[in-house]
């Protein structure tokens, strides 16, 4: 039977270390006849003088367990070909113990590791090996106490070079600027490219200074090329540096994005210089006029018109004063033009504010300065304390006497009323107008919408916070423009917007809603940048839904909630069953937080099994959060968990299920080592920035190893954050825990999902089994995920099998576990221990 196997197999005395037996595949292998009888390192090895020093049967003979077993990888210095080895004991055929070898040709595993590690263009490590590789040089650094410094380098002009000298000089460019700084790194420094044209370098135990110098030999070296070469391109880069010194708690996101922000700052001074010298190269040709002639006369007047501020002119020989009319109007002023302004305006300034404003305009009057700044206290024609911001400037004739004295005063009282971003009114003037048609028109009706952008953080994640503002201005003018006359459109907090149509309906609200929707329904580009947001809406109607500004805005709330909950791009009007369905979710709420309070008192942990999908033997289980209440009985987890996320009590509920699975799993694998434990985790617990800390030491004081713990991330979540899940991916991956995408199928994007950031486990959803038996896309599907898969090393569960008819349909495609009614439903501890452990 082993000469049948194409893996390689011997057996070897373990106190001589002479070969017993050799399986006919590793013979070929090894080009060695008759190896019975010969010592196993001086025939499968080169240049061995003894036995091998990575040999594992020392190590096997100390182990105290019964069964002792090692797994472990070589490159085999005789055939140069990477092994897998799977070693144990065996009882021989006289009765003593031997040392038994399986081996596995890896080299070609190895071989597609390290390309999908590298980056194809610069030969360099790739974003997710290099991000991996920085979280690993971290981690020891803090072990070995020293320092790490992570520099940022971002290539100069590449878009200008493609599209001056085409792409095949800008990737010239990148890989002259790569190689070169690679070549100046000492043996434990490495750099990797993070994204098109940013690089990551890493220097391991040494200071900035050191640092800064290998970079700037780089340059030497690059400029050395360019003269050679004799490229008519610039060959240069910008660069920024961190520290991180052994007790640095920062994440790695923290500390990428801090080094981006300082590379940054030299890409702006770098920017400001080239901008300077295009244009002492270029000359003051354009703008240069001998004479400028405007109506002097019409200019104040102009100024006036153009802006919301008070405009003011101070005639310095007569100290007469001008102000605008709607200053005059807004603080009662006795006219335009007044004199001795000083004592007429500084009667309406507050007491405790009176001494700055005097001080302030005694300089510009003595001489002191020629710039006016102060903000102080003024009380407006209604009696009404407003905040303002007087500057002015000074100006003097040729002989040096102040001559004239002009500037702006704002009053912050009104703009506040703006909303900076988007000019629109912010949410203090949708209530002020609400309030308004309700007093003064109590009869007319009103129709309120609330509008927010669906899934808007996964814009801030994708680009930054920056861009996520040019989203929100840019779908601010979109509504603007489809909004009819008696419609206007507030800012209101975040990504919301809310909308007042007078004399409303419901068929008004829903024909505003129907052409934003068709304007924001599609992919868009800013400055170079694709994205996709819908929008949803939830609406009220005075007085039908509430007589109060607060309720209706409650209620519209509660319905943009509704919208959002039942699938999002789309329009929800507030109902009796929408405040039923509300007011029932605040009850569950508080209900859970007293739970939670009194030691999770009602939450259970069931476990549904896994299994192996040929032999049908435990694999597994999948811990499941399960909660009931007085009130309520059992409440389905599609009703409480969202909610558990929405209060953030899903941080503690999901850290005590997380020590009841590993508590359950260390019992376990007693009896079944092999035992893996299957732990969901909530978007909200990953946003946790402790919470795989906290992980980690529960793994390690149960006991489990991390091997055995898998932890289940839906595929839907990972789309949405597939920057910032690259790295959790790669945290949980380096303590040696296992990764599976739930739900998988479900998305828009699976495949590209698993291509960017793989897994370990595929769960199949339910959805592409229950027509298995009657579906040939649904087997197909199933079918080429599995081979995809496993082509890549990642393995597949079917979730949702409930029948044996499904099972048969679904069995000769190398599904590695099933889970599914069929083999056994969710069941707490106690019951799970008798099924499948008694």
């Amino acid at each position: 039977m082993m000469d049948n196997t194409s893996t390689n197999i011997y057996v070897t005395d373990v106190e001589t270390n002479e070969i017993l037996f050799m399986n006919k595949a590793m013979q070929k292998s090894f080009e060695i006849e008759k190896p019975e009888g010969k010592i196993c390192w001086q025939v499968l090895q080169k240049g061995m003088e003894g036995p091998c020093p990575f040999c594992p049967v020392p190590g096997l003979l100390k182990d105290e367990d019964e069964h002792p077993s090692v797994v472990w990888e070589e490159e085999n210095t005789r055939t140069g070909i990477t092994y897998k080895n799977y070693d144990s004991f065996m009882q021989w055929t006289d009765g003593r113990t031997v040392h038994f070898q399986q081996s596995v040709d890896h080299t070609t595993t190895r071989q597609l590791e390290k390309a999908a590690a590298t980056d194809e263009l610069t030969e360099l490590l790739n974003r997710r090996a290099g991000k991996l590789a920085l979280d690993h040089t971290l981690s020891q650094a803090k072990r070995d106490k020293i320092r790490v410094i992570v520099g940022m380098y971002d290539v100069n002009d590449l878009k200008e070079v493609n599209d001056t000298y085409g792409h095949a000089e800008g990737d010239v460019l990148l890989k002259t600027i790569a190689r070169n700084i690679k070549e100046c790194l000492a043996p434990q420094d490495y750099t990797f490219r993070l994204s098109g044209d940013e690089f990551i370098i890493v220097f391991k135990d040494t200071d900035l200074t050191a640092s800064k110098e290998k970079v700037r030999r780089a340059r030497e070296r690059i400029q050395l090329f360019k003269e050679k070469h004799q490229k008519l391109y610039e060959m240069n880069f910008c660069c920024g540096y961190e520290e991180v010194e052994p007790d640095d708690q920062r994440t790695i996101t923290e500390i990428l994005t801090n080094v981006d922000e300082k590379m940054y700052e030299k890409k702006r001074l770098f920017h400001i210089q080239k901008a300077e010298e295009k244009y002492q190269k270029e000359g003051e040709k354009q703008g240069r006029t001998k004479t400028f002639s405007y109506d002097k006369e019409h200019l104040y007047d102009a100024l006036v018109q153009s802006t919301d501020d008070y405009i003011y002119v101070c005639n310095m020989k007569t100290n007469t004063f001008r102000y605008s009319k709607a200053m005059v109007e807004e603080f009662d002023l006795p006219g335009e033009v007044i004199e001795n302004a000083a004592a007429v305006w500084g009667a309406r300034v507050h007491d405790l504010d009176k001494k700055a404003f005097l001080e302030s305009n005694q300089e510009i009057t003595d001489g002191r300065t020629d710039c006016h700044s102060v903000e102080y206290r003024a009380r407006n024609r209604k009696g009404e304390w407003v905040w303002m911001r007087c500057r002015g400037h000074l100006e003097r004739d040729e002989s040096g006497e102040p001559t004239l004295f002009a500037g702006i005063i704002t009053n912050l009282g009104k703009k506040n009323k703006i909303d900076h971003l988007t000019g629109l009114f912010n949410k203090f003037e949708f209530e002020e107008e609400i309030e308004r048609l309700i007093s003064t028109k109590p009869d007319q009706p009103i129709g309120i919408m609330i509008l927010g952008i669906d899934e808007f953080k996964r814009i801030n994640d994708l680009y930054n916070r920056s861009f996520g503002d040019e989203v929100i201005r840019i779908i601010s003018q979109k509504i603007q423009t489809f909004l009819p006359p008696d419609a206007t459109v507030y800012r209101m907090d975040g990504d919301e917007f809310g909308i007042i149509l007078r004399n409303g309906t419901v068929h008004g609200l829903e024909n505003i809603y129907g052409k934003i929707y068709q304007a924001v329904n599609h992919q868009q580009e800013f400055n170079g940048k694709k994205f996709y947001c819908t929008l949803s809406a939830g609406c009220t109607l005075y007085p039908l839904d509430g007589k109060t500004y607060l309720d209706l805005i409650k209620y519209a709330g509660y319905s943009l909630e509704y919208a959002k909950n039942k699938g999002k791009n789309q329009i929800a009007f507030f109902s009796e069953d929408i405040l039923i369905g509300k007011t029932r979710q605040l009850d569950l709420t508080e209900l859970l937080r007293e739970s939670v309070e009194q030691g999770f008192e009602n939450f259970e942990v069931y476990y549904q099994l896994q299994v192996n999908a040929d032999t049908r033997k435990i694999k597994g289980a999948e811990a499941l959060a399960r909660w009931k209440c007085e009130k309520y009985g059992q409440v389905p987890p599609d009703q409480f968990i969202p909610i558990l996320e929405e209060s953030g009590l899903i941080i503690p509920v999901g850290k005590w299920i997380f020590e009841q699975a590993l508590g359950a799993c260390a019992r376990w694998i007693k009896k079944d080592p092999d035992f893996v434990i299957s732990v969901n985790l909530s978007y909200v617990q990953l946003e946790d920035a402790g919470f795989i800390d906290f992980m980690e030491r529960t793994v390690l004081s149960s006991g489990v190893p991390p091997a055995n713990v898998v932890v289940e991330m839906t595929e839907s979540y990972i789309a949405s954050n597939i920057n910032r899940v690259e790295g959790i991916f790669d945290r949980i991956r380096s303590f040696g825990m296992k990764i599976a995408m739930d739900d998988f199928g479900t998305g828009y994007s699976s495949l590209g999902i698993l291509k960017k950031i793989p897994a370990d486990i595929v769960k199949i959803d339910r959805i592409f089994v229950k027509d298995v038996q009657t579906s040939h896309f649904d087997l197909t599907f199933i079918k080429f995920i599995v081979e995809l898969c496993h082509d890549v090393g990642i393995e597949v569960c079917l979730e949702g099998v409930e029948t044996e008819g499904e099972y048969e349909a679904v069995k000769p495609h190398a599904v590695d576990f099933i889970q599914g009614y069929l083999f056994g439903r969710p069941v707490p501890g106690s019951i799970f221990k008798e099924q499948n452990f008694s």
